[in-house]
């Protein structure tokens, strides 16, 4: 997930296991000197040229762990940290007394080693490490750094709303940074073991150990998920150059390479309007990736989990204000009506596990419900004071699906799905 997207960091993690193979040592000493040795190195795996040369710096632990409050303080950053976690809540991913800011800020710094700060133009190493671990965390940095002068990594900042699109483009900052830390090896069986490895090495690591398990896997995406789609991406001719100028616009495209430059291909955007007095208090979007994660950890089956997810085409949510409360709406495009239909037939399981096995009603069976078109199919359950709804609809003549969690109290449907729109 893309809580803080704006540290690209390394990870301890990825250290000790892309460092394993390593027989050199670098020569320590001068930051600025460690680094112009291994601006080549860098250029040459990277398949790019610097323009400039990077600007370094050493802080200190206690001044990286002040950066990270920093960042996650930021008003606006802090302000969709805050409706994420009641989102992410209120879907069971992360516990109820669960303070997912503090949890991040653990998480992030026992792992951060060294980070790029586009902002600053920037390259950190934390002072103290050495040997082959500073040198890798040199090359990952010193790849953001590089990839910096070819697109501004705090474009990323500007995607408000859009966390399917940011994720996507820092998969492949991430990725190919993560390649060129790992280096020629990466292109060999050796990524295989590497990447198993670095799942293993999160247990290693007791902060991001105990993060839920929809927080750890969004935090690894963008280096695994990101390295096998540049991976795969390299393996077609496809330069790095091309990917940085023509950056994937969803995670659907970062988990089906092709689907990546084929026109029609990128998740369509969706957009809907509320009814029945709600009051709409944040917005965003999953993408195929954090519904895959979401369905997986609601259901515990990572199977199922993907294959529901498989066809999404762009999604919409909205943490909503009614009479009664909050809640949460959520619209998805689909590619076909069967796979609508295979993602419904999911979520309700999701849902009616995460509400204790609380029986589903309806199904095609029930009652078409006023402002529901196409199939009409509405499925619902009622648990905690809370009430669910699934449909089915057909929205110019693409198949949607949407799901309300609302306080029961709540009568009616809070999508207005006359308001709902759906563009590339």
């Amino acid at each position: 997930m893309p809580f803080a997207r704006r540290v690209a960091l390394v990870c301890a993690l990825f250290v000790v296991v892309v460092a394993c193979d390593r027989k050199a040592r670098p020569k320590e000493g001068d930051l600025a000197g460690e680094v112009a040795a291994l601006v080549p190195r860098v250029e040459e795996e990277a398949g790019l040229t610097f323009k400039r040369p990077p600007n370094v710096a050493a802080p200190t632990s206690a001044q990286v762990q002040a950066f990270l409050r920093r960042a996650l303080d930021e008003p606006r950053l802090r302000a969709d940290l805050e409706a994420k976690e009641k989102v992410y809540k209120r879907l069971g991913l992360v516990p109820d007394t669960l303070d997912v800011r503090a949890m991040l800020l653990r998480v992030l710094g026992e792992q951060v080693v060294g980070y790029y700060d586009p902002r600053a133009d920037t390259l950190y190493v934390v002072q103290g490490r050495t040997g082959v671990e500073r040198e890798t965390v040199i090359i990952h940095e010193l790849t953001h750094a590089l990839q910096d002068q070819y697109v501004p990594l705090d474009s990323l900042d500007k995607l408000v709303g859009e966390d399917d699109r940011a994720l996507a483009a820092q998969a492949v900052f991430e990725g190919h940074a993560t390649l060129v830390m790992i280096g020629k090896a990466s292109r060999t069986i050796v990524w295989e073991q590497a990447r198993e490895a670095i799942r293993d090495a999160r247990s290693s690591s007791p902060a991001f150990a105990a993060a839920p398990p929809f927080v750890a896997e969004g935090l690894l995406f963008p280096y695994l998920g990101g390295a096998e789609f540049v991976r795969n991406a390299q393996a077609k001719g496809i330069t790095t150059a091309r990917l940085l100028a023509n950056l994937p616009q969803s995670t659907s495209q970062i988990l089906d390479l092709s689907r990546y430059g084929t026109p029609g291909n990128p998740a369509d955007r969706v957009r809907f309007g509320v009814r029945g007095g709600a009051r709409v208090t944040y917005e965003n979007t999953f993408g195929e990736f954090e519904t895959r994660l979401a369905l997986a950890n609601m259901l515990g089956d990572a199977a199922r989990g993907m294959r529901a997810a498989r066809g999404h085409d762009g999604d919409r949510y909205a943490w909503v204000s009614v009479a009664g409360g909050e809640g949460l709406a959520w619209a998805i495009v689909w590619d076909t009506p069967v796979e609508a239909a295979e993602f419904l037939d999911a979520a309700a399981t999701a849902f009616s596990t995460r509400y204790g096995d609380v029986e589903v009603r309806g199904g095609t069976r029930y009652e078409r419900m006023p402002g529901v078109t196409g199939s009409g199919e509405v499925r619902e359950l009622t648990a905690d004071g809370r009430r669910v709804t699934l449909r089915a609809i057909d929205a110019g003549g693409r198949p949607v699906t949407i799901i309300e969690d609302l306080p029961a109290t709540f009568a009616g449907f809070v999508v207005d799905v006359a308001t709902i729109r759906i563009t590339p």
